[in-house]
Parts: C-alpha cells; sequence; structure tokens
C-alpha cells in the first residue's frame, strides 16, 4: 500500500464521518429520535429527561461538524490526488479536523449533561 493510498483511506473516512454526522442530525431532527451512536454508552435514551432539548441544540452542531468533516476531507483527498502542496497544509487541515472532533465531542458531552442524564 503506498502512502497516498493510506491517505485517501484516512480521507475517505472523513468524508463518510461527515456524512453520517448529517445524515444522523437530520434524523434526529425529522424523527425525534436520539442516535444511540452519537452519544455515551452510559447514557439511557428511554429515560432521558429532554430528547427534544439535545436535538435542537445538537442539530446544528451536527449540521457544522458534519459539512466541516466533509469540506476538509474532499479538500485532503483532491490534494492528495492532483496536487503538490506543501507540508503545512496537509499539518492545517489535519489540525482543523482534530479541533472540529474536539469541538463536536465537547458539545456533545455539554448537551447530554444537560438534557440526557
Amino acid at each position: 500500500m503506498t502512502d497516498s493510498s493510506f491517505t485517501n483511506i484516512f480521507d475517505i473516512i472523513e468524508i463518510l464521518a461527515g456524512i453520517y454526522i448529517i445524515y444522523s442530525g437530520i434524523n434526529m431532527k425529522t424523527t425525534g429520535k436520539i442516535s444511540s451512536q452519537l452519544v455515551g454508552k452510559d447514557i439511557d435514551i428511554p429515560s432521558a429527561r429532554d430528547p427534544k432539548g439535545f436535538i435542537n441544540a445538537m442539530f446544528p452542531i451536527n449540521m457544522v461538524c458534519g459539512v466541516l468533516f466533509l469540506l476538509l476531507g474532499g479538500a485532503s483527498l483532491y490534494m492528495d490526488n492532483y496536487m503538490e502542496v506543501e507540508l503545512w497544509v496537509n499539518l492545517l487541515i489535519t489540525g482543523t479536523l482534530l479541533i472540529v472532533c474536539i469541538v463536536f465531542a465537547y458539545f456533545t458531552k455539554v448537551s447530554q449533561d444537560r438534557f440526557l442524564k
């Protein structure tokens, strides 16, 4: 496996994660049911205090983080295959993705504590 195909796998995973986060947010908003994949294992969804509050709080976070994953993963995939870029560009994209992950995890945890426990 070449270095390029290895990074392509991670870029595709980032894109798929973005799609899943967006899909889960839209699905939660339309059905009113919380996705068990996006909350901690210690959360008992059927006995949650305020599921609608959680969904309303997380919907914009899901959309923004999902779109950022899609855009950054897509940009990285494109650059890895069709452009020669400096190392700092790849590091900037990777750092931004890490920050998006941290922000998403933070808001998920805060919303869980506020609405579901």
